[in-house]
C-alpha cells in the first residue's frame, strides 16, 4: 500500500470528503474505484471523485452517506495498492524508496542517510543526517546528480548556505 494523501475534512452535508494530497499535481484519485483508509486498511468504494480546491480531490465514499460519519474519517490516511498507481516516469522516485539510502558527496565523501524527504511548494527537500548534523538538499537534479535505489545510495551536491 502506498498512502497518497490524508481525510482533511467532510465536503458538504452528504459525506463526501476531502482528501489533501501528498503528492499536490497527483491525479491518482480520480476515476480510482477504491481506497484504503486508516491504520486498519479498510476498503472504500468509491462513488465519485473530482478536483477540489487546490492540492485536494473530493471523493464519495460507499456507506458514508452523513456529515457525521465522513467526520469520523478525518485525519484518516488515503492508500491505494500499487497496481492502482500509474507507473513512475525518469527520474520519478516514490519517497518511501528514497528513505534511508546512503547519500554521499560527488567525490564518495560519505555525508549520512536520507532521513526525511520535505515537501515544499517549489521543490522536495531531502533531508540528510548524520548523528546531530543536517544538510537539507533540494531534491533538484543540480543537487541530486544520481539516485541509486539498486544501490542503496544517492549522490548529493548541498548547497553550502542550507548544509
Amino acid at each position: 500500500m502506498v498512502r497518497v494523501g490524508i481525510v482533511a475534512r467532510p465536503h458538504g452535508v452528504r459525506g463526501a470528503v476531502a482528501i489533501t494530497l501528498d503528492n499536490p499535481a497527483s491525479e491518482s484519485l480520480l476515476g480510482i474505484g477504491h481506497v484504503h483508509l486508516g491504520g486498519d486498511r479498510r476498503r472504500f468504494e468509491v462513488r465519485r471523485s473530482a478536483r477540489g480546491k487546490s492540492g485536494q480531490i473530493i471523493l464519495e465514499l460507499e456507506g458514508i452517506d452523513s456529515i457525521e460519519s465522513a467526520e469520523t474519517l478525518r485525519g484518516l490516511e488515503v492508500l491505494l495498492e500499487e497496481d492502482q498507481l500509474p507507473p513512475l516516469g525518469e527520474d520519478e522516485y516514490w519517497h518511501r524508496d528514497l528513505l534511508g539510502l546512503q547519500a554521499v558527496r560527488p567525490d564518495g565523501t560519505p555525508l549520512g542517510r536520507v532521513r526525511e524527504i520535505v515537501d515544499t511548494a517549489d521543490v522536495p527537500v531531502l533531508v540528510v543526517a548524520h548523528g546531530k548534523e543536517e544538510h537539507f538538499v533540494p531534491f533538484t537534479r543540480r543537487y541530486v546528480p544520481e539516485v541509486s535505489i539498486a544501490e542503496g545510495r544517492v549522490v548529493v551536491d548541498p548547497p553550502e548556505v542550507m548544509g
